[in-house]
């Protein structure tokens, strides 16, 4: 996998026609005592010609895990990464609406996976708008040695985000409602609530440096989904470790700092 991180980077530094382009440093803790750490990288940037395409490559710490009892020591496995790309179309009298499509492909761990789908928005006022997007994943290569039950509709997954963005000086505030839904009727493919479809929410807020404005931070909540799947049950009686997380929400947190070229 990192001959794929090296040539999205040689990509990202070698285009023309670049508009605008970020780097965003990412870390997102999981709440729960023993879960999971994801330190993240993303770059991207969009042509002016409205198509964007990136990057994004994420690391897992499972916190489960003691240090002493790791083969390799307490160090982050590369765990997924996911090439983005995405086209937007705005109009208007000033641009307010916009529309577009999305497609990514992703590598993780023992899965291959595409997500598309499309999106729509409006600019309500200069510090005011909504964009609503409906995005479907599903696997197209399950490379985990051993049985795998399914075919194509194995796994396929709709997500529905609702982004509400308000600006306020240097300051911008997002609220992202968030739907899910699995689209494979196989009895045992659920969410981690041990249902077919589930709701989340995410709020941010991120902050501009005023003098120096590539520069941003930003920190997010996530609100998710209670753990009640039969698995995270059985999972818990046999850890060595002692966590118990069923019936908890599989809350985290989320920093960043972001660079605009």
């Amino acid at each position: 996998m990192n001959k794929y991180f090296v040539m999205a980077i040689f990509l990202i530094f070698h285009s023309s026609q670049a508009v605008a382009a970020t780097m965003t440093l990412k870390w997102e803790h999981k709440l729960l005592d023993g879960r999971t750490d994801r330190p993240k990288l993303e770059l991207s940037h969009r042509l002016d010609n409205g198509l964007q395409f990136g990057f994004e490559n994420a690391w897992q710490i499972d916190r489960s895990e003691k240090e002493l009892d790791r083969d390799a020591g307490f160090a982050p496995d590369q765990y997924e990464m996911t090439f983005k790309s995405d086209y937007q179309y705005r109009w208007g009298e000033n641009r307010e609406w916009q529309a577009g499509g999305v497609f990514d492909y992703q590598l993780k761990a023992e899965t291959k996976s595409v997500r598309y789908g499309v999106y729509a928005g409006y600019r309500y006022t200069p510090n005011l708008q909504s964009k609503i997007r409906a995005r479907i994943s599903r696997n197209i290569k399950k490379m985990k040695s051993g049985e795998y039950r399914g075919s194509d509709q194995y796994n396929q997954e709709l997500r529905i985000d609702h982004w509400l963005t308000y600006r306020w000086d240097e300051w911008t505030f997002v609220w992202d409602f968030v739907y899910l839904r699995k689209l494979s009727d196989y009895e045992g493919n659920v969410f981690d609530n041990n249902k077919t479809s589930a709701i989340e929410n995410e709020l941010s807020a991120e902050y501009r440096l005023p003098n120096a404005r590539a520069h941003a931070f930003y920190g997010k909540f996530k609100l998710k989904q209670k753990l009640l799947k039969d698995s995270v049950l059985s999972g818990a009686s046999s850890n060595p470790n002692g966590y118990d997380w069923h019936g908890n929400r599989d809350n985290a947190i989320e920093f960043g700092y972001k660079y605009r070229f």
